[in-house]
């Protein structure tokens, strides 16, 4: 079923199990309330990689839902960023950290705190044990730009003026090996950096995503990306309307099948609608 997300941003997610596994440890969530979507792709097999998408997705939308409570001032006009460190022992006011970006960092950091100790309890070393990856859009009602988030290598992708846009940069060997140059043997695509639950410490990657009227967006794990091409996710998108997300959702989890299907496929296809 559609919904509406922040009066202007009409969605609809689908997660499917693939051909090849017997296990969905994928999950989504599209809360209206909290103005948040997310996509999370566990890993962990037997280790209860569904358990961890499903726990961290719930830790999340609980933490950022809780800032709904006391909201901080609205900021608009321009996209706000995160200030320059500076050496100073007092800082300015000018000199805090977004809110925003507090809280959202806040949110993974809890969720990363609470699977890691269940690994731990479980008597695996650090790097290692359940896990997900996490990809995010937040639209609070405090805020006129959406905040994009992540963790991994599940995606979010802007389709706007007939391009198609990765906003987000996996947390992958094989990406660090891209952004290094290609030097040295190529790496897996599937080695991550950084994942949900394994390690102690990590790094999200924030950032405020300006979105306008026609622009069409996708948060999607793996397993669609990876075997559909992202000029055939562009072809797919571009028939997108209000009225035909979730035949775009089919459409696209049908492609992924087809070829092959090796992954649970899940996603989120939304449109701003102004």
């Amino acid at each position: 079923m559609t919904q509406l997300i922040g009066g202007r941003l009409a969605v609809m997610g689908q997660t499917d199990v693939g051909c090849v596994r017997t296990l969905n440890e994928d999950c989504f969530s599209i809360d209206h309330r909290v103005g948040l979507l997310l996509v999370a792709d566990g890993m962990g097999g037997h280790e209860a990689g569904e358990v961890a998408s499903a726990r961290v997705i719930e830790l999340v939308r609980e933490s950022l839902a809780l800032t709904l409570a006391s909201p901080p001032q609205p900021r608009t006009g321009t996209i706000p960023q995160e200030p320059p460190d500076h050496d100073a022992d007092e800082p300015t006011l000018d000199e805090l950290p977004n809110p925003v970006y507090h809280m959202v960092r806040n949110a993974i950091n809890t969720a990363n705190t609470e699977v890691n100790l269940v690994n731990q309890d479980k008597g695996f070393e650090n790097g290692t044990g359940m896990g997900t990856t996490v990809v995010g859009l937040w639209l609070p009602q405090f805020s006129d730009i959406p905040v994009v988030f992540h963790v991994g290598d599940s995606r979010l992708y802007l389709y706007r003026n007939h391009k198609l846009l990765q906003i987000t940069r996996d947390h992958s060997m094989y990406q660090q090996w891209l952004s290094m140059g290609k030097k040295g043997p190529r790496p897996s695509q599937n080695i991550l950096l950084q994942a949900i639950g394994p390690a102690r410490n990590l790094t999200p990657d924030i950032r405020f995503q300006e979105m306008v009227q026609g622009d069409i967006i996708l948060l999607c794990s793996d397993g669609l990306y990876g075997m559909v091409s992202q000029e055939k996710i562009a072809a797919t998108l571009a028939k997108v309307n209000v009225s035909n997300l979730e035949t775009i959702a089919s459409e696209l989890i049908r492609m992924a099948k087809e070829a092959g299907g090796k992954d649970n496929i899940t996603l989120i296809v939304g449109i701003f609608t102004r």
